[in-house]
């Protein structure tokens, strides 16, 4: 009986060495992975280069468009609204063309290690909210382009035309797009207040991530 149940703990004892086998060889593979990753260049807890830019510059834009909106609104019709409102398009502009690149990127770049001690319904809630922020963008700027009717002239140099007249439908686009900027305002603060919370009170750093 007792040569029966060492034959049988044999397979046992073998697989669970070979089991820690494995997982050694695997942590090595990581390690060895993340040191190639140093040596490129690339910080584990930092996103890159490319996604810092994409990220200032479109955190720049909104602040700027967010400002102007408001001073556009409280302006009569004049040289100082018109010079205003082409440097806003101008800008936007930039924004538009950037923004298809910024989402392939998302898509093809390596993600940073998570933050530690954050629970997965955080991530998951962090993880929506930056998908309504890039919907939130893309309505903001389609709408932005599509209600200016008749074009307008990109920082002085070419003139842009846009596909509709001043209309009904004009009407309807800015109503979409004073929509869009409140909830795009409204996400970006929700997320400013995030990292605020995550920088002074978890302590964190997460800062350190776009910066």
């Amino acid at each position: 009986m007792s040569v029966n149940r060492g034959l049988q703990s044999a397979p046992h004892s073998r697989n669970n060495a070979d089991d820690a086998q494995a997982a050694i060889i695997q942590n090595v593979g990581l390690e060895e992975h993340n040191a190639r990753r140093l040596k490129r260049g690339h910080d584990p807890d930092r996103y890159d280069g490319v996604a810092r830019l994409f990220h200032w510059v479109f955190a720049s834009g909104i602040i700027y468009a967010s400002i102007a909106g408001y001073a556009l609104a409280q302006l009569s019709s004049g040289p100082e609204r018109d010079f205003l409102s082409r440097l806003n398009m101008s800008i936007a502009t930039v924004l538009i063309v950037l923004f298809p690149l910024r989402v392939c990127w998302k898509f093809v770049r390596i993600e940073p290690r998570a933050l530690p001690d954050v629970s997965e319904v955080q991530l998951a809630l962090a993880h929506r909210v930056h998908i309504l922020i890039y919907i939130t963008m893309f309505a903001v700027l389609a709408s932005g382009f599509l209600m200016v009717p008749n074009g307008y002239s990109f920082f002085g140099l070419v003139e842009i035309h846009t596909p509709f007249v001043k209309g009904a439908l004009i009407d309807k686009l800015f109503v979409i797009h004073r929509a869009s900027c409140a909830l795009l305002a409204g996400l970006v603060l929700l997320h400013v207040l995030a990292v605020v919370k995550h920088q002074l009170i978890a302590r964190n750093d997460v800062l350190r991530r776009m910066l």
